[in-house]
Order: C-alpha cells, then structure tokens, then sequence
C-alpha cells in the first residue's frame, strides 16, 4: 500500500479523511487489480511472454503472471526504480528507467526488449502491457536522430504547455517502435494482445504511449482495464458514502491548470455548496519560469485562492496526481481549506507563485503537501472541493 504523507500541521481531521480518500481513488486504480478484473487469461492456451513498460508495468506485468499461472513464459517489464520488487520472479528481467525524458539507459532498456521481442518463438504468445510514461520509457531512436535531439524536443514541448497528443506525435517521428514498431516486432507470434491502462483523455490508443501496438497491417487486440473516469468514480464513491452530494462532476477536463481550478471553484459557488470533482489532464505553459510546481497543485491552489477571494472559506480542496509525481516536482499533489487561505498574505503569496510557477514552495510553507512516492499506477489527474463540514462528517 502506497504510504501517504500528509504535513503534521494540518488540521488533524483533514489529516485522516483527506488520507482516507485518496488511498480509496489509489487502491481503485491499483493496475493489478485493473488487469486481473478486465482480463481473460484462459484465452492464452501457448506459453506466453509479457512485454511491459510505462508507470504502472510492475503491477500490470505480475499481474499477468499470476493470470497466466503455468502458462507464463517469462518477460520484460520497464519501470520506475521504485517499482522494481525486492522479492522478483526470476522468469523476469526488470530495467529501472526514466520519465519524463528519456535517458541512455531507457534506450539500453529498450535494446534489451527488442531483442526479447525478437527470441518470441511463434508457437508462444505476447501479452504487451502499456501506461502513461511508456513513450519515454519505450524509446527506440531511428537511425540519424540523436538521443538528445528527442530528450530537447521532449523538453521543449513540456515547457510550452504541450498535450499528450502533440507530445506524442512528436515521439512518432523520432522513434521506431512508436506508431505500431512494437507490433511489427511481434507480429509473427501465435496471439499478441495489448493490455493498456489509459492516461489519455478518450482513450486513443495511437497516443497512449505512442501507439506502439497500434498498426493497420498487425490488427493487435487493445484491452483497456483502467483510465481517468476510474479514479473520478472512486472520489464519487468515497464522498457518496460519507452523505456528500457530489452537485458536478467531470472527466474530460484539460487546458490550463490554472483556469481550470478557477472553473471548479465557480462551479462550487453555483452548486449550493454540493461537493464537485474534476479529472483529466491540465496543463502548465512555464513560458521560462524557474519555480517548481505541477498541474494538480497548480490547479487546487488556483480553486482555494478564487474562493478565498469570494469570501468563502467553507471547504477543502484536493489535487492528486494519480501517479504520485505531480509534474517535476516530489509531490502527488496537495490539500488546501479555508483556514489556510484566511490570511490576505497567503492570498498575495500565493497569486504571485502562481503567476511564477512555484507553487510547491506556498504548500510547503503552509503545510499543504500531500507525498506518496510513485504510485505504481497512472490515470491522470484529480482535483475536488468539497463543503468542510461535510467532508469531516
């Protein structure tokens, strides 16, 4: 289980509902869970291999394994270094990596699963399993362009604000396992299916981590066990048990974070003081700035601040990134109340961090902070506002 760290300073009762809802939205986006609920394993009657990169690999290629029960052959799994197990079946071969640009080793890794991919004997099949964080996992340069050329261009687009899906295609044309390279590789495989867990708003299957599986000429079954939709049911759930009518909710939020906090907390004001839930993926145009801070953070300290201005401070506002790594900072996210934001300095401070992008120093300071450490999944992001004395029960 995914410790939560919350700031001692913080109201003690916001400590424990706060800790309780967001490991309710973390188990109900726990990838093995994900996999062993959406997946036929009795399917694959031939020993079969697992292939497996992005955030939420370890969890979604064990999964598999224990699915697969004799039948499983071995496999590859690209992960986090956090997520690699102490006590690991042997049949496996782990390589730590980076996200979000890719590294020299995540090209030696890659190398490493190709050639993997390669010694598949046709009568075996593959189970492929891809999350969010797999395009800088998976990365496989094409011949003339340079590691770095794709690390800047990763860079560049990040800082500019750029969508998943701008970001990808980008990938596409640098790289020869995004855009179904992957599935070329397997295509001489008795059955090869794709087991994904989705951070891509609808779902796209070319953008999710490039689309590497995705190839008109290898028509490769894509199995969705999990995207943004199952952590935003999950707070529904939460906040419905505790007698809290969630008054709105979407999962197709994206655009600026900053916008979109203030959006939530107007929708607030207008929904009688029910509670309201947004997920999706936001994002930050830095345009040059040098703070550190994320989209989660930056989107429920914009919510807090446009109530505290309304003169409502009547609430508690969550951001979690679902993965535990809100943007480049070491922070999942944050928690926020009206007691916080009473004071008119901590309303100048934090509008002037939010025009500079360092948000995560204003929740540091007032004690706002929510760490977890990568998480092992990955389904976008999540930010609520809630009436206080309905979340306190």
């Amino acid at each position: 289980m995914t410790a939560i760290t919350l700031s001692s300073s913080l109201d003690p009762d916001v400590q424990r509902v706060g800790r309780e809802l967001i490991g309710e939205v973390l188990r109900a986006c726990d990838p093995g869970v994900l996999v062993r609920g959406a997946v036929d394993f009795d399917l694959f009657d031939s020993p079969t291999h697992v292939l497996a990169f992005g955030k939420a690999s370890a969890g979604m290629a064990r999964a598999c394994a224990q699915g697969l029960e004799d039948r499983f052959a071995g496999g590859i799994v690209l992960c986090p270094d956090a997520m690699i197990p102490e006590s690991r079946d042997q049949r496996v071969r782990y390589f730590g990596v980076d996200h979000p640009s890719p590294t020299a080793r995540n090209v030696e890794a890659t190398k490493s699963l190709v050639e993997y991919a390669r010694s598949i004997p046709s009568t075996d099949a593959c189970i492929v399993c891809i999350s969010g964080g797999g395009s800088a996992h998976l990365c496989s340069p094409r011949s003339g362009v340079t590691l770095e050329q794709i690390v800047q261009t990763t860079k560049a687009l990040n800082a500019s604000g750029a969508t998943i899906h701008e970001l990808n295609q980008a990938r596409r044309s640098l790289e020869t396992l995004k855009a179904g390279g992957l599935a070329d590789l397997l295509a001489g495989t008795q059955r090869c299916s794709a087991v994904v867990l989705s951070d891509v708003l609808g779902d796209d299957l070319s953008t999710i981590a490039s689309g590497p599986m995705v190839n008109p000429a290898h028509l490769v079954e894509h199995t969705i066990v999990g995207n943004h939709m199952t952590a935003l049911d999950a707070s529904v759930r939460f906040l419905n048990a505790r007698g809290c009518m969630v008054g709105f909710h979407t999962g197709m939020v994206s655009g600026d974070s900053s916008e979109q906090g203030r959006i939530l907390a107007e929708r607030f004001m207008d929904s009688d003081k029910s509670a309201c839930v947004i997920a999706g993926e936001t994002t930050v145009d830095t345009a040059g700035a040098t703070g550190i801070g994320g989209p989660c953070i930056e989107m429920a300290i914009s919510c807090a601040l446009a109530l505290a201005e309304s003169g409502d401070l009547d609430w508690v506002c969550i951001g979690l990134a679902t993965d535990g790594i809100d943007g480049p900072t070491d922070a999942a996210g944050g928690i926020l109340t009206g007691e916080m934001m009473t004071s008119l300095v901590n309303q100048q401070v934090a509008r002037k961090l939010l025009a500079d992008h360092n948000t995560l120093a204003f929740l540091d300071t007032i004690g706002g902070t929510i760490r977890t450490g990568p998480t092992g999944t990955n389904l976008n992001d999540l930010c609520l506002v809630v009436p206080r004395g309905v979340f306190l029960g």
